[in-house]
């Protein structure tokens, strides 16, 4: 086997791999001259900056492009987001703002879980889990969102700190608002791929497991954006 196909990873651990990546690449483009609207190195020259594979670096892009961080652009590269800020006069954040939100917050709150809960909280984060599973099933893009935030916001619960309550609730309403109403059905394969790493991120969680929880909730959160906007083209307000 070569080098490169020693670091080629398949499954989740394909998605585990790239969430690392996709933050290594926006740490290089905050320290880089890229502007907003400007396009990222090519795929083979950030995959020799940080020592991984092409296929690697093209599921982080697509992962930052699920964030609303990049846009793809075919045959053409990788190009750095204008980022959706709320408008003065009162604007609404759109669906990507708010999924970027919850990929930030919600590993950190699987692992302060995961540090502290007992086996009524995992319980209790497990029936919220089947509460999702019921809303993937109208594969309704609003309704998988609110399900999903539902989770983060029990997990918020669970840890006793009323900023990070009101910090998810503020996420929640505001993808809810922002327009997933106007996406395409999700797919089921992808709903599949989605559900498979959000159930083992509980597994993990029931064994204490900080590491591989916190490493399951990124990749399922990444999958969750790449489900939302794989059939509209990548675009998302």
């Amino acid at each position: 086997m070569t080098t490169e196909q020693q670091k080629e990873l398949v499954g989740p651990e394909v998605q585990r791999a790239a969430y690392q990546v996709a933050e290594e690449i926006l740490k290089l483009v905050s320290n880089s001259a890229v502007r907003p609207g400007e396009r990222l190195p090519g795929e083979r020259a950030l995959a020799e900056r940080l020592g991984c594979s092409r296929n690697t670096v093209r599921e982080a892009l697509a992962a930052l492009s699920a964030r609303g961080l990049v846009e793809i652009r075919m045959r053409s590269g990788a190009y750095l987001c204008r980022q959706n800020h709320p408008s003065p006069d009162g604007g609404r954040t759109g669906p990507g703002e708010a999924l970027d939100a919850l990929v930030t917050l919600g590993p950190a709150l699987v692992e302060r879980v995961c540090r502290v809960a007992g086996v009524s909280e995992h319980e209790h984060a497990e029936r919220i889990t089947a509460r999702l599973g019921r809303a993937l099933v109208d594969r309704s893009p609003l309704d998988a969102w609110r399900g999903l935030t539902a989770f983060y916001s029990a997990l918020a619960e669970i840890t006793g700190n009323s900023l990070l309550c009101a910090a998810m609730g503020s996420i929640a309403r505001s993808g809810a608002a922002g327009g997933f109403e106007n996406l395409p059905e999700l797919a089921p394969a992808a709903l599949q791929q989605f559900f498979a790493e959000h159930v083992e991120m509980l597994q993990a969680m029931r064994r204490h497991d900080v590491a591989l929880a916190s490493r399951c909730a990124a990749g399922s959160l990444d999958a969750f954006g790449r489900m939302l906007w794989q059939k509209n083209g990548g675009e998302r307000n």
